[in-house]
């Protein structure tokens, strides 16, 4: 399945991924994973980028959906890794949304009550990205820390740890004293063990990411929360929307996957890279 002509439709996957979206279990899986956070969406082709969306519920992303045509356009979509809480809601009317962005955009971190921790790990080549990735996940099995990993959806594969599984040390830092301590310790994380293939530039305070059980273009893949097997097993067949689509029902409740272990252990890993 592959798809290098610009602007390419294929209109069976279309018809397949209104399918997909139309499975309330699979906006379920979505809404759990945007709820409290900043929600964009992006073409892929076009620059056009909606953010400041707030899905807390079915319904909320649904009349995005419909407002923004994300069906029956090329739009991936995104979750910020901060969280706000109290994220406002704002208005469909254009111009008084800019206004309400403007303000938000300057108080954002008044909103905010956690940012993630995102491994990003992005090659052309998914079996180079698989073999760093499954080192990464062998370091972060030692420490046992709790983290949960999924395709990207595209090149790579991602390894998150949530802000309510760092330890209290660090969830007490001030948000760019956090943000600081995480880039650094990726940064050595990537020297001491040359992994060429982590991306550094996911720590800014606003960073967004791959929102879990979406649809990702332009392979029409799914951004899938993986098992250990299927990690192990990967390849691309596994996380294919027409694959995702015969096996829909098992997703039910099915969350992001996190591994067992405990935030000191997590406050452990990046204080010895820290060290370093």
């Amino acid at each position: 399945m592959v798809k290098d002509k610009e602007n390419y439709i294929d209109l069976e996957f279309e018809e397949m991924k209104e399918m997909w979206y139309s499975d309330e279990s699979i906006l379920f899986e979505i809404i759990k994973s945007l709820n409290q956070r900043e929600t964009a969406i992006i073409h892929y082709y076009k620059s056009l980028t909606h953010r400041c969306i707030k899905a807390n519920a079915v319904r909320y992303l649904q009349k995005n959906f419909q407002r923004y045509k994300f069906i029956p356009e090329q739009f991936n979509l995104y979750g910020s890794l901060a969280k706000y809480p109290t994220f406002p809601m704002f208005s469909f009317s254009s111009f008084v949304k800019r206004k309400q962005m403007d303000e938000f955009n300057k108080e954002y971190q008044n909103y905010m009550s956690g940012f993630d921790f995102l491994m990003d790990i992005d090659n052309e080549d998914i079996e180079i990205a698989h073999e760093t990735a499954k080192k990464v996940k062998f370091i972060f099995d030692k420490y046992k820390i709790i983290y949960w990993t999924q395709f990207s959806g595209f090149k790579g594969f991602h390894f998150r740890v949530d802000f309510e599984d760092f330890p209290e040390w660090m969830q007490l830092l001030p948000k760019d004293k956090l943000s600081d301590t995480l880039k650094k310790f990726a940064e050595n994380f990537q020297i001491i063990n040359k992994f060429d293939d982590i991306d550094l530039s996911v720590f800014d305070l606003r960073r967004i990411a791959k929102t879990p059980y979406s649809v990702v273009y332009p392979y029409y893949f799914v951004a899938m929360p993986l098992t250990d097997a299927e990690f192990k097993n990967f390849n691309k067949e596994i996380v294919s929307l027409p694959n995702c689509l015969i096996r829909i029902e098992s997703f039910k409740n099915r969350g992001l996957l996190k591994r067992e272990g405990s935030p000191e252990n997590f406050g452990k890993l990046v204080k010895d890279y820290l060290k370093i």
